[in-house]
């Protein structure tokens, strides 16, 4: 089926309480078992609020296979932002809007391209979240001497590191991350390339790459947790975890902001405020956080 038959087909048939659709024909060969090559059309549903449809669904219009991908406004921008869900980004990306009340997809596609903010200072905050993770994570596995779990989480860390750089960048970063670094000015690619080829023991490239992943994450820090200091240095009073938590700017980082909150501390960027006889409660207080400008 052409797309604008397709389109034409869909259009007229997407739940009323959508807010739009997009449609991604796939344009190179099924690769069997993927979960966007396999089929002739993907098309992402996007509503309001959680949709009532299941979030997958397979069908044949006309002879084609197709994919219907269905998911809240909410947890799309939460997708894009994480940039886990790659088939989901490649059909919101690269496919046709067929359906688009009020231009909100439009609108949301175009911001996401060109990084408009808040998405890229969220991007960023949440690449370098996923980025600290795996240091500490390597850190830990050395520490339980498992030496070559370490070594793979280091790896994964690399490619965290590398998404990172592109999104500083305003590139948004695909499947072949490796291939997108090729030609940039960063250290990234060239230790990758050096710790796989390296006749080093495990202990001794580890230690190597160790010293480089925390010079880049304490020079990137203030950088990519500009977003968390800009909210706490918005008022005088200092901050609980909860309340940053559900701060309408943070939300979407939520589930990365602990683990930059306490790496901020560790480096004297956010400090714990002193706690007042007066606050304790059977010996119970509160943890707040301030930081200054």
């Amino acid at each position: 089926m052409e797309l604008a038959n397709f389109s034409l087909y869909y259009g007229n048939t997407v739940d009323e309480g959508a807010i739009g659709a997009i449609a991604y024909r796939n344009k190179n060969d099924a690769v069997l078992g993927s979960p966007v090559h396999d089929f002739e059309m993907n098309l992402v549903v996007v509503y309001d609020g959680i949709p009532d449809e299941p979030p997958n669904q397979h069908s044949e219009v006309n002879g084609d296979r197709c994919q219907v991908i269905s998911i809240g406004m909410d947890a799309l921008e939460h997708e894009l932002l994480e940039g886990e869900h790659k088939v989901l980004i490649r059909c919101f990306l690269e496919g046709d809007i067929i359906s688009d009340h009020e231009d909100r997809l439009a609108k949301l596609r175009r911001d996401f391209l060109r990084f408009a903010e808040p998405i890229r200072e969220r991007k960023l905050f949440i690449g370098f979240a996923h980025f600290l993770q795996k240091y500490v994570d390597i850190k830990l596995l050395i520490k339980q001497d498992r030496i070559l779990d370490a070594y793979h989480t280091l790896l994964d860390g690399l490619h965290c590191w590398a998404e990172l750089e592109l999104i500083e960048r305003g590139i948004h970063p695909e499947i072949a991350v490796w291939e997108q670094m090729t030609g940039l000015n960063t250290p990234v690619r060239k230790l990758y390339e050096e710790l796989t080829v390296s006749t080093e023991t495990l202990d001794q490239r580890l230690e190597l790459a160790l010293l480089a992943y925390e010079f880049s994450m304490v020079s990137k820090l203030e950088k990519c947790a500009a977003l968390l200091l800009r909210v706490m240095r918005s008022r005088r009073t200092p901050w609980t975890i909860q309340e940053l938590i559900l701060h309408p700017e943070l939300a979407p980082v939520a589930a990365e902001l602990q683990i930059v909150l306490r790496n901020l501390v560790y480096r004297s960027l956010v400090k714990e405020a002193p706690v007042c006889k007066e606050s304790r409660h059977n010996g119970f207080s509160t943890i707040r956080y301030y930081s200054e400008c």
